[in-house]
């Protein structure tokens, strides 16, 4: 008996990802786990070759994908470094950068993304079912791939009046909950829950200065830190039906199996941050307003990953004769995997922004490349001062 896993991987790239993913979550010597079926039917001699195939069959394939995906790592501790750098990366929403100068307060609301170093690539090519998506799916499993996204509000206070002139605090809240987007775009088997609070001081070293008759404002110099708690929590468990699992046993011809594919997938990520920036910016013709900056993220804290998965036949498989029938289904099963790591101590970082003040309005896309972890962030920022 042959099963055709290579003719299922060429048919359904969907199955083929599935299965090179589980792969990816099992470790030791063994990734597989391959039971074989056990026939049952009027024919004694012949069930009984049909079980011996099947053994065989078994065997072979449980050699031949051990085989085929000994190149996997034994754990997810990369892939769980690249996670919590991105969470990192991702804490600074609603950003304020080069706003700093206002009166009394400044509010502000919007998203960041954050993505490790070719991160979009990889998952774009998984996504459009290119060619390259196999690979791409290699190289995630073997690389602290990562990428996050938060929505953020921070309110920003100017104590100049009642504590130290040039000194500003901010206070900073996300919550995001996927359960509201599964109640319009049902996803089965997925929750994503992610939370983060956080305080910051800013302290203008240098006052700003007006130019050219108040055309071009320079916003000075200003320096900054605070400290940034969050926690995000990850579950996947979903189950694809697949109708036809080609199988050939000699003297018998074709046969497809029912299958419903299994993942477990859960993370949890607790990061603390400590931001230390150097930022300065201008604002030209009275609305255009552009940052530029440099600093560090102290980061501390882990993700702990954990994953299992199963192939398994439901119902008879369409094509066998009437005198024969199935005891047992085969079953392919992966040794769970485990992953832990935390994110770079130390995350050097370019800062800039560009954006628009209208009056009291800020529209603002915030822009972070880390030198060091190869990693990029980018927000959306509306907010309003007085």
């Amino acid at each position: 008996m042959v099963i055709f896993i290579s003719g299922l991987t060429n048919k359904r790239l969907l199955v083929s990802l599935f299965l090179l993913f589980l792969a990816g979550m099992a470790f030791g010597a063994d990734k597989f786990t391959v039971t074989p079926p056990t026939f049952t039917g009027s024919n004694p001699d012949e069930i009984d070759i049909l079980n011996k195939e099947a053994i065989k069959a078994c065997n072979t394939l449980k050699d031949q994908l051990n085989k085929d995906f000994d190149f996997l790592p034994d754990s997810f501790d990369k892939l769980a470094g690249g996670f919590s750098n991105a969470f990192v990366f991702s804490s600074d929403g609603a950003s304020q950068r080069g706003y700093e100068g206002y009166n009394a307060f400044c509010f502000t609301v919007g998203p960041m993304l954050a993505l490790t170093k070719d991160s979009f690539k990889y998952i774009m090519s998984i996504f459009n079912n290119s060619d390259e998506a196999t690979g791409s799916l290699k190289h995630i499993l073997n690389s602290p791939f990562g990428f996050s996204a938060q929505i953020s509000a921070q309110f920003g206070i100017n104590t100049s009046k009642f504590l130290l002139e040039g000194l500003y605090l901010g206070f900073m809240f996300s919550k995001f909950d996927i359960n509201w987007i599964n109640n319009v775009i049902p996803i089965s088997g997925l929750s994503f829950s992610t939370m983060s609070i956080g305080v910051n001081a800013s302290y203008q070293l240098i006052r700003q200065k007006r130019l050219l008759a108040g055309l071009l404002v320079w916003r000075g110099l200003n320096l900054g830190t605070g400290f940034i708690w969050q926690n995000t929590s990850l579950n996947f468990s979903p189950t694809l039906s697949i109708d036809d699992v080609p199988i050939t046993i000699p003297g018998l011809g074709v046969i497809s199996w029912p299958v419903n594919a299994v993942i477990r997938l859960g993370s949890e990520t607790k990061t603390y941050i400590i931001p230390v920036e150097a930022m300065t910016s201008i604002r030209f013709a009275g609305f255009l307003n552009m940052a530029l900056g440099a600093g560090v993220d102290m980061a501390f804290g882990s993700t702990n990953i954990n994953a299992s998965g199963s192939l398994n036949v439901v119902g008879k498989p369409n094509g066998l004769p009437p005198d024969v029938d199935i005891k047992d289904p085969p079953i392919i099963k992966l040794n769970p995997l485990w992953g832990k790591s935390g994110p770079s101590i130390f995350n050097a970082k370019i800062l800039g922004a560009v954006g628009f003040n209208f009056g009291p309005v800020i529209i603002d896309i915030p822009l972070t490349y880390y030198v060091s972890s190869n990693g990029y962030s980018i927000g959306f920022t509306l907010g309003v001062t007085l």
